[in-house]
């Protein structure tokens, strides 16, 4: 029987590369999405290429529940996420409808009956300084609001195993946020300065297809409901690496170092996801990446 998947944040870096993983598998994806024209064409292409591909299209969290509650799904993967390091006013509005009313409200609307797994995906900047609970930033504190709505639920749905997943930092091919990754390669292909804010900044650094093995090991195995992390095996100091890979390129990287305060690594002791092991390391992806790009 084939598998039916619901994932929110489909849109998203993350949710584009699962929802075509998914789909290469033969699953049958709904993909919850704003009515705006950049997500009907994305749609359009993807309709074409994959006939188990649903998008639900929605202007606001009251169609929901018409839209949501009849599906047939029985995994909900939960990648929707509005991320900003600081905020205004209206930033602050949009971060808790984001990442808190909308992820709530799919999960009060669908039919519980049918769910078998929820997998949530949040973040390590829950814990900050490595501490139970520290919040970097409001987006970490909605993210941990989140968490506590999904107790409730959790505590009132026993036959529905939750998954929370929490990530590092995330890269992978054809990633155009504005993250340090994408910065490098295209700045080295504009032959600008990348700006390092520190010679001390290491960041932890996982291929979005190591998330993507990561879910599909928590959709087709039996683990125990909890709190799993992914990460590196190591945490990569940018500078050194930069100085790494411009042993190895014709067209160097410039870089310049700044002196800037970074936040602490942060080690939060969270059990491993089991069964899962690293696969892409950044030295190497990186390298490719630059090559390609030029």
């Amino acid at each position: 029987m084939s598998k039916k998947v619901l994932i929110t944040g489909s849109s998203g870096f993350i949710g584009k590369n699962l929802t075509t993983y998914l789909l290469d598998k033969k699953y049958h994806v709904y993909a919850i999405l704003r009515n705006k024209r950049i997500n009907k064409l994305q749609s359009i292409k993807l309709k074409k290429e994959y006939k188990y591909f649903y998008p639900i299209f929605i202007d606001n969290v009251y169609e929901i529940k018409k839209k949501v509650s009849n599906l047939d799904a029985n995994i909900i993967i939960n990648l929707a996420s509005k991320y900003l390091r600081s905020h205004n006013y209206l930033q602050m509005i949009d971060l808790i409808n984001s990442n808190i009313l909308f992820t709530s409200s799919v999960l009060e609307a669908f039919p519980k009956n049918k769910l078998k797994k929820y997998i949530n995906l949040t973040s390590v900047m829950i814990h900050k300084n490595s501490q139970d609970y520290h919040p970097q930033n409001l987006y970490a504190a909605t993210k941990k609001s989140f968490l506590d709505i999904l107790k409730f639920y959790q505590i009132t749905n026993r036959h529905i195993k939750f998954y929370n997943l929490f990530l590092h930092d995330i890269y992978g091919k054809n990633d155009y946020r504005e993250k340090i990754i994408h910065t490098i390669v295209k700045n080295q292909k504009a032959n600008k300065k990348v700006r390092i804010n520190s010679k001390k900044l290491a960041l932890n650094l996982l291929n979005v297809n190591d998330i993507n093995q990561a879910i599909s090991l928590i959709i087709n195995k039996e683990i125990k409901s909890g709190d799993y992390i992914i990460k590196s095996k190591n945490f990569t100091n940018m500078v050194k690496l930069i100085k790494q890979l411009n042993q190895k390129i014709d067209k160097k990287i410039k870089f310049e170092i700044l002196d800037n305060k970074i936040e602490k690594k942060i080690k939060k002791r969270i059990k491993t996801l089991p069964y899962w092991k690293q696969k892409f390391t950044i030295e190497k992806d990186l390298l490719e990446y630059i090559n390609e790009n030029n």
